[in-house]
């Protein structure tokens, strides 16, 4: 099956079971973990904060274990949804506390079954977690909590380090959690970003001109010096 078909049947089944327990749930596709440098297919947050990754006929599970290394540290559960080409393999290289899903064609139609649950990840990093905020975000958490004090002009990565030092990691996942539940505009940060590319690239083109007209004007005060003074 192709990704885009996994992808789909996911939504239609497994997601839709879920939002019917708890219609609270908030389900994000690719979401991006490490300031951007991996992206789940599939995030689920409600009680927990669940990442579904999947792999289709057409990849391999070549880069599964650097995106295991980066998951694990995040997501309080997660799940492989395979390809039936990839299961046999699959069982063979996810840690045992991940959840496991086949995904293939019977009888002419998409499916997608459970062959084991996931447990509780026991190795989530507070810091990674904190990440997932951005930086309006932590920085109201701070305040609420009346630890914003000399931290306004600081750089997201300090007000990540302060929310990691001043929170026990339960308060942590769960606030984090209810955060990116309640975001309002999920794409802005997004947006902001490729504005401020552009706003980069926009200058660096305004100084490119304004150097080629000074060098311009240059070369024409050495022309008139010469038709002027025989210089």
């Amino acid at each position: 099956m192709h990704d885009a078909d996994i992808r789909k049947i996911l939504h239609e089944v497994e997601m839709k079971r879920i939002c019917a327990l708890d219609p609270t749930t908030r389900v994000i596709d690719e979401l991006g973990i490490f300031e951007g440098k991996f992206r789940i297919d599939v995030a689920v947050v409600n009680g927990f904060l669940h990442g579904y990754e999947i792999k289709s006929a057409e990849d391999n599970l070549d880069r599964l274990q650097a995106q295991q290394a980066a998951y694990n540290k995040v997501f309080d559960k997660l799940t492989l949804v395979a390809d039936e080409h990839h299961v046999e393999e699959a069982m063979k290289v996810v840690p045992a506390w991940w959840g496991l899903m086949v995904a293939g064609i019977r009888n002419g139609a998409p499916y997608v079954d459970e062959i084991w649950a996931p447990r509780l990840n026991p190795q989530v990093d507070p810091f990674a977690i904190c990440q997932l905020l951005w930086k309006e975000e932590a920085m109201s958490i701070l305040q609420e909590r009346k630890l914003s004090a000399g931290l306004w002009t600081s750089r997201r990565k300090v007000l990540w380090e302060k929310l990691t030092l001043s929170m026990d990691l339960n308060e942590l996942r769960e606030i984090v959690r209810e955060t990116l539940k309640n975001r309002g505009n999920w794409r802005e940060e997004s947006r902001r970003k490729r504005r401020s590319k552009k706003r980069t690239r926009s200058s660096g083109k305004a100084g490119k001109v304004i150097s080629k007209k000074a060098l311009r004007m240059a070369e024409g005060a050495i022309k008139n010096a010469l038709l002027t003074y025989g210089l």
